[in-house]
């Protein structure tokens, strides 16, 4: 309905591309005896690091833990230090509401692709790590697109529709995923849509959302993240779907670009506060969740520790397999995607340990939860050993738990 509302002019398509397809996959060896033949050369060995350990965190966190200097600081963990109504009124605008109570915002546009026809959903299933075969219409799941060496192309989530499957990333990524799923599409009968353009996209979170979604929409909040149904907003057709991408029960909410504007002046008269963008990352980076500059080239899904969510070791084949369970059979991959507390991060700014570089930050905030700077990024793993040095910015850092993830939905 939004895409006749909003009209084809939005929409970008790709010609079909002639030729055959390769394999998706090869024959998987149950055993791996060396690391040399992957991509990279980033994996670690089967056998675990003895100087990691888990243990289990205050307020449900569960991380690697060390003492001292290094690993993951177990202070930081205790969530009962840090919630309390001074810390949250210190956070940007709308913070506050959006851990004790609830706030909307606009997103920037988001990527989404339809892809609809009698073999999109195994069209799909072929090119994504998640088991979207397996979904009932009305469910969704996170996937990784990979390659075929097994780098990631994008996290996105896999919503399951009547008429196929619709993919929703962050921003900047509809003319990558479309090309590199059109690539390989010959003869199946899936069309595959770019209408980011199209579609606008709204986000109310916090605690009281399932009761302002019965209130002012009158419907139920979907049972679990990513499970979604229409709704009637603003006098307008939209999609409703659950998230908890800032550690909050949330929704968004999305209907045609060309309803935006009455969408967000209605938004506002139903008495939830505005929360600013800086708001809104900010719950992001506390919750420990990768935007598209988060993941930068050569990224192992693995790396990014959202294997529960987006991940299926048991589904049938699809690109970039191979890695996927190598990685899975060694046991971990060199490289960890953390928060680190550390003073005023910025961006681009190099993680040290000692003198050697072992990562780059790729998001940064002052986190009120934890009052301190907080910053994401992909780090080796030996920063994360005890008495590991870090040091951003000439500054002490710490991996500390993300203080704000909430438990998702696992792959089978």
């Amino acid at each position: 309905m939004m895409d006749r509302v909003a009209g084809r002019r939005s929409e970008r398509r790709l010609p079909r591309r002639s030729g055959s397809r390769a394999p998706l996959c090869r024959g998987l060896k149950p055993a791996v005896t060396s690391p040399t033949h992957l991509p990279g050369g980033t994996f670690g060995s089967r056998q675990k690091n003895p100087r990691l350990r888990t243990e289990p965190m205050a307020c449900g966190l569960q991380s690697a833990v060390r003492s001292g200097a290094g690993g993951v600081d177990r202070e930081a963990s205790r969530c009962g230090t840090m919630m309390n109504s001074g810390h949250l009124a210190n956070g940007p605008e709308g913070y506050g509401a959006i851990r004790e109570g609830a706030a909307w915002a606009r997103l920037p546009e988001r990527t989404v692709l339809t892809a609809s026809g009698r073999d999109a959903v195994r069209f799909l299933d072929g090119f994504t790590t998640a088991a979207v075969s397996r979904l009932a219409c009305g469910g969704g799941t996170e996937g990784f697109l990979a390659d075929a060496r097994g780098w990631v192309i994008a996290l996105v989530d896999l919503v399951r529709e009547a008429d196929g499957v619709r993919l929703e990333a962050g921003p900047g990524l509809g003319h990558r995923l479309l090309t590199h799923l059109e690539h390989f599409h010959i003869r199946e009968d899936v069309s595959l849509v770019d209408v980011s353009p199209a579609r606008t996209t709204f986000v109310v979170v916090g605690p009281e959302t399932p009761a302002w979604l019965e209130r002012h929409v009158g419907v139920a909040m979907p049972e679990h993240v990513l499970d979604h149904h229409p709704a009637v907003v603003a006098d307008g057709a939209a999609a409703i779907v659950r998230t908890d991408w800032y550690g909050m029960p949330g929704v968004r909410i999305q209907v045609a670009s060309d309803v935006g504007e009455r969408t967000a002046a209605w938004l506002a008269t139903t008495g939830l506060p505005l929360a600013s963008t800086a708001a809104i990352d900010t719950a992001r980076i506390e919750a420990g969740n990768p935007e598209p500059h988060d993941i930068p080239d050569k990224t192992l899904p693995q790396e990014l520790d959202r294997d529960a969510r987006a991940i299926s070791f048991t589904k049938g084949c699809y690109l970039g397999q191979e890695t996927v369970a190598r990685i899975d059979a060694l046991g971990h991959a060199n490289r960890r995607l953390v928060a680190l507390a550390c003073r005023d991060p910025l961006p681009g700014a190099g993680v040290m340990l000692e003198a050697e570089s072992i990562g780059t930050v790729t998001s940064a905030c002052r986190s009120p939860r934890l009052e301190h700077g907080l910053a994401l990024a992909i780090i080796h793993v030996r920063g994360l050993e005890a008495g590991a040095r870090l040091t951003v910015s000439g500054s002490d850092a710490r991996v500390v738990p993300f203080p704000a993830r909430l438990g998702g939905g696992t792959q089978a």
